[in-house]
């Protein structure tokens, strides 16, 4: 069922080239064979026995996984369904894999480990039919964000797209498979993280209906707000990075979100859907194409002259502050649900 639909996304290519204009690796390359119609070319000649699986690899491998050409294809082809299973197909999960893998998510572990010993604050909840989905990081980071008090609470595995592009469908299909039997039971699921929103919206065996069920968090935020009387930010210059797997909807509500908060002054970064560069483990396989990106992100970031850098993704925040290493711009980075917890208070009539 899954290969016929990968085919029918590769049949569906009109070979337009509005993928290539807006691809951020294309951008720096300029070469075609990384871009989504010079893949989609490739397979199609793989499919018809005139390419081996060596000679497409190596182009797939490149691909940042940003989704870029698929938010932009008028022939609604889903690159991300195609690049991700083609990806781990052709390159699947060997031992130097798996321990780069072990090793990128490390941190998380330790993170979890220490989070142990933190008291929890949770409450239960009167919204049993809406459940947050509690990103890997954010579950690391946090014993309780006030997202767990808002929603019920669920045991939900990792999104997946950590194993996909890493290679490893084994365990990307059990994190979907226990996801899915999670998502079934609820009336609706809340996103603070872009990038797991649209891993899970990705996910092949979910209906439409189901898929309608995916929410982001901003659309719970409907009252008026004010900085906090303590905040460090009263008159500050904020900014929001949009992260690649966000789509405009998500983001005009966050948008409009921060413009309406007392006391800060919100300012749209110009390229707003420029990429930061980090994409998980391609800075680690493609430093130098990843750096380009970065450096480019870190100018824009740096002439909006901010004092704060909010993002809704963490991979974005190692990205931003990795930016603002490269550009000499130490300014705050945070995520979003972390500024809306510690740093604003409803407004009061």
């Amino acid at each position: 069922m899954l290969e016929e639909e990968i085919k029918k996304n590769i049949n569906k290519c009109s070979r337009c080239a509005l993928c290539v204009q807006n691809c951020p690796v294309y951008k720096i390359k300029k070469d075609e064979n990384n871009t989504s119609r010079g893949l989609i070319c490739k397979l199609s000649g793989f499919e018809s026995g005139n390419l081996t699986k060596k000679e497409i690899s190596k182009d797939l491998k490149i691909c940042l996984n940003c989704s870029k050409c698929k938010s932009s294809c008028p022939s609604k082809v889903d690159t991300t369904l195609i690049f991700g299973y083609k990806n781990a197909e052709f390159s699947p999960s060997k031992i130097s894999q798996r321990i780069l893998l072990i090793l990128k998510l490390l941190p998380i572990k330790i993170l979890y480990f220490l989070n142990f010993f933190k008291k929890s604050i949770t409450q239960k909840t009167k919204n049993s039919d809406i459940a947050y989905f509690k990103g890997c990081v954010a579950q690391a980071q946090h014993k309780t964000t006030y997202l767990d008090n808002l929603f019920s609470t669920e045991d939900f595995s990792c999104c997946g797209m950590p194993y996909l592009t890493g290679g490893d469908l084994k365990n990307y299909n059990k994190s979907k498979k226990k996801n899915i039997e999670i998502i079934k039971k609820y009336k609706q699921i809340v996103f603070d993280c872009a990038s797991c929103k649209s891993a899970v919206e990705d996910y092949d065996e979910l209906s439409m209906e189901e898929k309608n069920k995916l929410i982001f968090f901003t659309d719970f935020l409907n009252q008026k707000y004010k900085l906090k009387n303590n905040s460090k930010y009263k008159d500050k210059t904020v900014v929001f990075h949009k992260p690649c797997h966000m789509n405009n909807s998500d983001f005009i509500k966050i948008e409009n979100f921060l413009k309406n908060i007392k006391g800060i002054n919100y300012k749209r970064l110009e390229d707003i859907d420029s990429c930061c560069g980090f994409g998980g483990s391609y800075f680690i396989y493609h430093p130098v194409v990843s750096s380009i990106i970065a450096s480019k992100k870190a100018s824009t970031v740096k002439s909006s002259k901010a004092d704060l850098i909010l993002t809704s993704c963490p991979s974005c925040v190692i990205g931003l502050r990795y930016n603002q290493i490269i550009s000499f711009n130490f300014k705050k980075t945070l995520e979003l649900r972390d500024f809306i917890e510690n740093e604003i208070e409803v407004i009061y009539s």
